[in-house]
């Protein structure tokens, strides 16, 4: 931390920087965190911040048109069809479904809304 609160001084005025380029540059921060801090401080939409929840679950629910095996690629995949106006709500919307329901142990599939459809790719029957 003190040395990324070094940088941010040094090199960017004490802000955090405005563009994922930079953010990425900085020490711990990857895409994810770099895609969602420029939604949330800069209200800028540049990308997907896919977290382990959108990840897993954009596989098991056939999101992505072959199994992804990181975050990053499960983002690049999404971005290719997911229409850009929902790009700004879909890890929030996605997140807490997959914290309380569609867990990565023991999905509580029964009494779920897209239970009827959901494919269940990798759960356990």
């Amino acid at each position: 931390l003190k040395k990324v609160a070094t940088i941010l001084h040094e090199h960017h005025g004490d802000d955090i920087p405005s563009t994922v380029v930079d953010l990425v540059a900085l020490p711990g921060i990857g895409p994810k965190m770099a895609h969602l801090c420029m939604l949330i401080a800069w209200d800028e939409v540049t990308g997907i911040g896919v977290d382990t929840h959108l990840h897993r679950i954009s596989n098991r629910l056939k999101w992505v048109p072959k199994p992804t095996k990181t975050p990053e690629d499960t983002r690049k995949a999404l971005e290719e069809w997911l229409p850009r106006e929902h790009w700004r709500t879909i890890n929030l919307d996605v997140v807490g479904f997959g914290q309380t329901r569609c867990l990565p142990v023991g999905p509580l599939c029964d009494g779920c809304l897209i239970n009827a459809t959901c494919p269940k790719f990798g759960v356990g029957k």
